[in-house]
């Protein structure tokens, strides 16, 4: 797999049958059953989209502090099941599906809540703050800078563009705007 070829993302259809059914396919976890629903709730809950590289399941309601935040989870894992740590598919996938403003933390915790089952990375993107649409993260850079080639004794690869940026832009943004209004959807009583 290449770098920086995250592919267009599509919904994927959900293919869990019965919990029983579950539970049968995943017995080999060792799970208690109280286990297994939480696991199986989980999944059903949570929206699948796949590229040609990636799987991510979006979670728009995982627990937080954040008061007032609407935040989404994303775990990301590539198809193949080897590590990604390439930050610009990352980014990416991201932008392709919250929306290229939207920011997000990679958080890397204490060691007692360390969750590395396997490959699977995981994004927290805040998506509505109070009265902010996409609220900023009051850390990091506050400006942008972007390099394509190596310089100063650093390495960078070229990043991947599509043919056409804008029209891959635009569909981009209609997509995250679906995304959203899915968002605006679920906030409704």
């Amino acid at each position: 797999m290449t770098n920086g070829s995250v592919g267009k993302f599509q919904r994927a259809v959900d293919t869990f049958g019965s919990f029983e059914e579950f539970c049968e396919q995943y017995r080999d976890l060792g799970l208690a059953p109280s286990g297994l629903r939480r696991m199986y709730d989980k999944l059903r809950r949570d929206k699948l989209y796949l590229s040609e590289q990636y799987q991510v399941a979006i979670d728009k309601t995982p627990p937080h502090g954040f008061a007032g935040v609407v935040m989404w989870h994303l775990s990301i894992k590539r198809l193949d099941k080897e590590p990604i740590m390439d930050w610009r598919d990352l980014q990416a996938i991201k932008s392709q599906l919250c929306g290229a403003e939207a920011e997000a933390i990679q958080l890397f915790p204490a060691e007692s809540r360390v969750v590395d089952t396997s490959n699977q990375y995981h994004l927290w993107v805040f998506m509505k703050g109070q009265g902010e649409r996409l609220p900023k993260v009051p850390v990091g850079w506050t400006t942008n800078m972007v390099l394509d080639e190596s310089t100063a004794g650093a390495k960078q690869r070229p990043r991947v563009l599509p043919d056409d940026p804008m029209r891959d832009h635009e569909e981009r943004l209609a997509f995250a705007e679906q995304m959203r209004a899915e968002q605006d959807e679920g906030d409704k009583p």
